[in-house]
């Protein structure tokens, strides 16, 4: 099995489609498009461009960026100010993380075991929040 070994793994184009189970709103939310992760004095910076398809409403664009920084067997993803997001392990087939954001909770699961198509889960939990996200990615 092929596994990613370094940042510079996921350097590149990348198409991405992903779905969001919203238990609180009742919906399913689509999205299309591509992330890009460029090289930087810092590690990898991955800007994201999708258009969501949001039941009842017109599509609409999306952006996000964040910071990939290589740190031993691990990528650390910091938001764009370089405020730490979360972590994934290299060399792994599956990984999972935590991230609090209080009141609410983030978990994320990483698989890796189709490289280089791969995808993340977020399950996400609060007050006011409560949906599940999964984005898978292939090379473009």
């Amino acid at each position: 099995m092929t596994l990613p070994l370094s940042l510079s793994d996921f350097e590149g184009k990348w198409s991405l489609t992903r779905t969001i189970h919203d238990t609180r709103a009742g919906q399913v939310v689509q999205a299309e498009g591509q992330a890009v992760l460029r090289p930087d004095k810092r590690g990898l910076i991955y800007d994201e461009d999708v258009t969501l398809q949001i039941p009842g409403q017109a599509a609409m664009k999306g952006t996000r960026r964040y910071l990939w920084q290589e740190s031993g067997d691990r990528v650390a993803i910091l938001f764009d100010d370089e405020r730490y997001f979360h972590v994934l392990k290299l060399g792994q087939a599956q990984s999972r993380d935590h991230h609090d954001c209080p009141p609410d909770s983030y978990d994320a699961v990483y698989d890796f075991s189709g490289w280089p198509v791969w995808s993340v889960s977020w399950t996400v939990s609060g007050p006011r929040k409560s949906y599940e996200m999964k984005t898978e990615y292939r090379p473009r």
